[in-house]
């Protein structure tokens, strides 16, 4: 659920030099870069990292500026407190605004529990709080004149207060609360358990109070003066839109056959990712391939045609978002560069193309003795793209595949759930799919990926890569159905493992209440499913639970808690078979975010390929329970071998 569209079909200190991105803690503890905003004069870029040491359990985030002429290397503002998420698990990127006249910069800022504004100026003498209130600060713009505009949210205490009121006379079940959820305080908000209700949007959540009126005030940036904020000033807040393209632009694009609907579009055909305008009049475009392979462009002012500046091997934008632009200065482009080699960096590029590092928050050493690399393949009539990771190894390797979404540099697939680069370095080929964009109804696109899959198989193993017989696969929502898909309608895998909920009559029934027609209408529209009672044929097709015969492999379940309780009758019946097992992560959302948790994902998803794909376990005593539940577990008619080898080393290391 990193985007509503996408769940209707269904993050990071610095890593020590000699560990490289192979060990479970390390891919969890890989940087971000996000928040890139250029300065009114065209100067300076500021830009926020967010590191997530899983010893402390946090995602620091800390700022920077760097001149635009790239002369100077960046300099430090300081650190301010930790970062936020979305309710669905997404990291939300640093929010920064400049002062008119360049010589500081304002950000909001989650420290010590409250959203507040902080300021600081460009010497680098650090950030000071500048606006905080009873309630969170959810959003600020700073008017050319000098008018800071800050959005504050509903007191905090007010917002604790509504949620004891609820707990003490009882919670009225309506189409608006997860039944499926601890009722009181069963989220993580602005790093304080709190209470989120359903909105009328799927699955979006939003906290108590969440629709009191605000009372807007503007602040003299300079003066410190307080009013309350005119019409204008309060229309700076309202979220820029997403107006498709016109004029010269819709021209040049369409010149380029770039798609720009959500429809039928070729495999060639380039996808518009983000477009800016510079302050000279010219546009800055960039384009992906099916790939997530992003190029950056030039239409000139008065010109009709895009001119290539930059081509990149994976992303060039301003965070992890492939749709969020780089940040412009008048003397060149910054943006942030991940490829499938390349752990996320800030690099400088000018106008003629030639690219710089900038930063480097993620030590990535060259001779990791892996290999990650873009693929292609044929489904059919279609080409399908991945990205690969495997050790340099000869012979053919175990396969690990995740199908979804696959930009950048790839830590575990959407959701960053299965640790690629550590499970390569033990020996297993990590392969992660692009969702083919085809199908209109949920089991067309179960079937299409389940064709894809296979497809890769057959070619990785033609080309003498990989071991057929040894395929596991494991995903997060839309890829973890497929997963089951899989599971159920080919003898393809050996292993799995699944992180969200799944499609039974009991995730129906947690959610078909009144209140929550839209739940039923997608289920309806897409999955071409009514009430379980009345629809009994349709749901012995599609339900992951209805026909566990059909499941040949045992699965590994790391779910958060509500979505535990809307699996129940999978998980039940998994469990009775001994052909699953679950772990669930409390106050975890639907793309679990704390450092830890993301470790421990991390850590058991790589004992269990390991154990299953290539009979390793562990030798770590604190591990030895786990590999007695694992051994009780499969299809009793053709139990994996008993006979495990204990390897605790990587199959890159120099000893082999």
């Amino acid at each position: 659920m990193v985007s509503r569209a996408a769940l209707l079909f269904g993050l990071l200190a610095a890593v020590p030099p000699a560990a490289g991105q192979t060990t479970p803690r390390a891919i969890a503890e890989i940087a971000d870069i996000s928040g890139l905003a250029a300065s009114p004069d065209g100067e300076w870029v500021a830009y926020r990292i967010e590191r997530p040491p899983t010893v402390t359990n946090r995602i620091d985030v800390d700022w920077y500026i760097v001149r635009a002429d790239g002369g100077s290397p960046p300099r430090a503002l300081g650190r301010t407190g930790t970062a936020t998420w979305d309710d669905a698990g997404v990291v939300t990127p640093g929010e920064v605004r400049w002062a008119p006249d360049s010589r500081s910069l304002v950000i909001r800022a989650l420290v010590d529990g409250r959203i507040t504004l902080w300021r600081s100026r460009i010497d680098g003498s650090g950030f000071r709080e500048i606006v905080a209130g009873d309630g969170d600060i959810e959003t600020f713009a700073i008017l050319p004149e000098g008018a800071l505009v800050p959005r504050e949210g509903p007191r905090r205490a007010a917002i604790a207060r509504a949620e004891e009121a609820e707990r003490e006379t009882g919670i009225l079940a309506n189409g608006h609360v997860d039944l499926a959820g601890p009722l009181f305080r069963g989220s993580l908000v602005n790093g304080r358990a709190a209470t989120q209700r359903f909105t009328e949007d799927w699955f979006e959540r939003r906290s108590l109070l969440a629709d009191a009126p605000r009372a807007l005030r503007a602040y003299g940036l300079d003066t410190g003066t307080m009013r309350l904020a005119d019409d204008d000033e309060k229309a700076s807040l309202a979220p820029a839109s997403d107006a498709p393209p016109t004029g010269a632009l819709l021209a040049a694009l369409e010149a380029r056959d770039v798609c720009l609907g959500a429809g039928s579009c070729s495999d060639d055909a380039p996808r518009l990712s983000a477009s800016i305008r510079l302050k000279d009049g010219r546009t800055l475009v960039t384009l992906r391939d099916r790939a997530y392979r992003q190029t950056l462009y030039l239409l000139q002012a008065d010109g009709n045609a895009l001119v290539p500046l930059l081509a990149s091997p994976g992303l060039l934008a301003g965070s992890r978002d492939d749709r969020t632009p780089c940040a412009p200065t008048n003397a060149a482009i910054f943006c942030v560069e991940a490829t499938p080699a390349t752990p996320p960096r800030l690099v400088r590029i000018d106008f003629d193309g030639k690219m710089r590092i900038i930063d480097t928050p993620n030590d990535f050493p060259d001779s990791d003795g892996l290999l990650a690399e873009t693929i292609a393949w044929q489904v059919g009539g279609s080409r399908a793209s991945g990205v690969l990771i495997r050790p340099k190894i000869p012979g053919r390797l175990p396969l690990f595949i995740t199908y979804y979404r696959c930009p950048g540099f790839v830590r575990g697939g959407l959701g960053d759930e299965y640790p690629f680069h550590a499970l390569a370095a033990h020996g297993i080929a990590s392969l992660c799919i692009n969702v083919q964009p085809r199908g209109e109804t949920v089991r067309q696109r179960y079937e299409i990926g389940l064709k894809t899959i296979e497809a890769a198989v057959t070619d990785l193993d033609r080309s003498g890569l990989i071991d057929r017989a040894r395929v596991g696969m494991g995903g997060l929502s839309f890829g973890s159905e497929v997963t089951m898909w899989a599971l159920s309608h080919s003898r393809l895998l050996k292993a799995a493992a699944i992180a969200s909920v799944h499609v039974t009559p009991s995730y129906y029934w947690f959610n078909a209440r009144p209140g929550r027609e839209n739940f039923a209408e997608n289920l309806k529209r897409y999955w071409k499913l009514g009430p379980p009672d009345e629809d009994g044929a349709a749901w012995r097709q599609m339900s992951s639970s209805a026909d566990l015969g059909a499941i040949g492999a045992p699965i590994l379940m790391q779910l958060p808690e509500n979505e535990m309780r809307q699996s129940i009758e999978l998980v039940s019946k998994l469990a009775t078979a001994r052909m699953g097992e679950l772990h669930a992560f409390p106050l975890a959302p639907h793309i679990k975010v704390e450092p830890r948790q993301k470790l421990a994902v991390y850590q058991r998803n790589l004992d269990w390929f390991r154990y299953w794909l290539k009979d390793e376990i562990d030798p770590d005593p604190a591990k030895s329970a786990q590999y007695e539940r694992w051994r009780l577990l499969g299809p009793k008619n053709g139990a994996a071998s008993a006979a495990r080898t204990q390897r605790s080393t990587s199959a890159i290391s120099s000893s082999r």
